[in-house]
């Protein structure tokens, strides 16, 4: 059985970060922090199940809940200073939850521009060097996040579509000769996992990335 509850989590200039702790009564041996993307919120349904799935063996779950694109204040600094007022939120998050119950395992899920935001943790943080890592549509037009992905190396799941713009097969089979990653490319699929305009193939390849997830997470 877990709760619901508030961290004492704040980040760039001592501002709280938005959140939800999914709390068990028990401390368990894992924990799942989601990473969302921009407009893409840990309540919508690629990482709303995979954390379900991560609650549903007992895990510990903190969804960031981020609101940049609605800050007028973040939307108006340059390019630099809105990535270290993410990085600085993520870390902050990261450190939160590591220091405060005595994990073994821990899977970061990142949709978008959450996986610059895990990039930079997992190569920065030593206490996740043995981590799980889920890539959600994952930014690989930058050079950053795909020499950060390579340069970390360790198990991972990458979903992408063959619509979404940073799509590059290429690349792609690179990462996973240099890496121990699956990959799940969804045929026709955009940067939200959709296929325009089909609404049942859009939620068959829902179905296939959810199963994909749960078979990743509980193997």
């Amino acid at each position: 059985m877990y709760s619901i509850k508030t961290l004492e989590l704040s980040g760039y200039r001592d501002e709280p970060v938005p959140h939800t702790f999914y709390e068990q009564e028990e401390t368990p041996a894992q924990v799942a922090l989601l990473l969302p993307g921009m407009g893409y919120t840990s309540h919508m349904p690629l990482l709303y199940y995979p954390a379900r799935i991560m609650l549903s063996t007992g895990a510990d779950v903190l969804g960031l809940e981020y609101d940049y694109n609605r800050r007028k204040d973040f939307m108006a600094l340059p390019g630099e200073e809105r990535k270290q007022w993410l990085l600085t939120d993520v870390t902050s998050a990261c450190h939160t939850i590591l220091e405060g119950r005595s994990y073994q395992e821990i899977t970061l899920i990142g949709k978008s521009l959450g996986t610059r935001a895990m990039g930079h943790l997992l190569t920065t943080e030593d206490q996740l060097r043995e981590a799980n890592a889920i890539w959600l549509t994952p930014v690989l037009r930058s050079e950053r996040l795909c020499t950060q992905i390579k340069e970390w190396g360790r198990r991972s799941l990458m979903v992408i579509g063959t619509a979404d713009p940073h799509f590059n097969q290429a690349l792609l089979d690179e990462i996973q000769r240099e890496t121990d990653s699956e990959m799940l490319i969804i045929e026709g699929a955009d940067h939200s996992l959709e296929i325009g305009g089909d609404m049942l193939r859009s939620l068959a390849a829902m179905e296939k990335v959810i199963g994909a997830i749960q078979a990743f997470i509980t193997s």
